[in-house]
């Protein structure tokens, strides 16, 4: 009785497995049915136009201040006072700091004194000459003692002369300890600190003229000659923002720099409303060679593969597709396409480093102009 149960549980388990089996396979069937579909990568177009072109290198450069001045301490003394700090705006004249000038007035004071002791020692050579003048006159006194008065005189005369010179070379000392600007503008920088000492080998201070700002470019030989004085060019200072600023070129050097043999190219810009420092980073782009009416793609539509140029464009089924082009002249927005395309065709300027030839696009606006 029992062994008929068992052999009707296991009949029951195999038929369980059985249809497990099948259901699995007839679901696998299925999905084997079922159709993938295909993902549509989002792309922007823009189409090809002609334009005129003017390729465009960039110079990198230091922003200045065409009036910089430098103030170099005259005295090696201890500062005592800083009255400016850097961004202050600066009269010619104004103090910027003072350094310990004891040492100095009391030599002020003893050169002082030298003059008149000079003075006395002077005033007294020239009552003895008038009377060893008269005396000469009245025959109580010889020619030779005549000439030694006046000698004493003219010695008290150069005498004079020397404090005097004493006395402004002292006053020179102690005036330079007072340290003052000798131009309008804004304080770029204040080297010292209140106690240290200053070293006349060493800017204590830099004041520059930012209203009106030079940039030295070093260009090289073969691209020099497209350079004219006067040429207005964009200025890049992506400290002070993304927008280029307007320069011009102020000059062009006839000879080159004998290490580096390049030219040395100044360009010129206004600055009235200060938002460029003094020392800031700056590029300077100056168009070289030029073309008129020319085919031009966005830069951003140029792709570059395995040593290839290659643009797409999106077909009737809205598929991308494959181009390699030629390229020559480019500016900071566009490139000349030599051949593989014509004007009025779209390219693809946003979503083509995502696409290969044949992969389902879907075009929205918002391309490069």
């Amino acid at each position: 009785m029992g062994g008929e149960i068992v052999k009707k549980i296991k009949r029951s388990l195999y038929f369980l497995m059985v249809l497990v089996l099948v259901l699995s396979l007839l679901s696998g069937c299925e999905k084997e049915k079922e159709v993938v579909k295909e993902t549509e990568l989002t792309v922007s177009t823009t189409k090809v136009e002609k334009r005129n072109i003017a390729q465009a290198v960039k110079y990198p450069g230091t922003v200045r201040g065409v009036n910089e001045v430098y103030i170099m301490p005259k005295a090696a003394a201890r500062v005592t006072a800083i009255y400016v700090k850097p961004g202050d705006r600066v009269s010619a004249g104004q103090t910027l700091l003072t350094l310990d000038s004891s040492d100095y007035q009391a030599g002020a004071a003893q050169a002082q004194a030298g003059v008149k002791a000079a003075e006395i020692q002077l005033e007294n050579a020239r009552l003895a000459l008038e009377r060893t003048q008269k005396l000469f006159e009245a025959g109580a006194a010889s020619q030779l003692q005549l000439e030694q008065a006046q000698t004493g005189y003219d010695a008290s005369q150069i005498l004079v002369e020397q404090a005097n010179a004493t006395l402004d070379m002292a006053s020179i000392q102690l005036n330079s300890c007072t340290l003052t600007s000798p131009i309008n503008g804004v304080v770029g920088a204040i080297n010292l600190s209140l106690g240290d000492t200053a070293n006349p080998t060493s800017p204590a201070a830099v004041v520059s003229d930012t209203s009106r700002l030079e940039i030295e470019a070093l260009v090289s030989e073969s691209e020099i000659s497209y350079i004219t004085t006067g040429a207005v060019v964009d200025v890049l200072v992506k400290a002070a923002g993304e927008k280029p600023f307007k320069g011009k070129v102020d000059s062009v050097a006839g000879v080159p720099d004998p290490m580096k043999r390049n030219y040395t190219v100044k360009v010129v810009l206004d600055n009235p409303d200060n938002r460029i420092k003094s020392g800031m980073f700056a590029e300077v782009v100056i168009s070289t060679v030029s073309k008129d009416d020319v085919l031009t793609v966005p830069l951003a539509a140029v792709v570059p593969r395995s040593g290839r140029q290659i643009v797409y464009t999106v077909d009737s089924k809205n598929r991308a597709r494959e181009i390699d082009v030629e390229t020559d002249l480019r500016d900071n927005k566009y490139v000349e396409i030599i051949s593989g395309l014509k004007a009025g065709e779209q390219v693809i300027t946003k979503g083509n480093t995502l696409v290969n030839n044949g992969t389902l696009v879907r075009v929205v606006s918002g391309g490069a102009k």
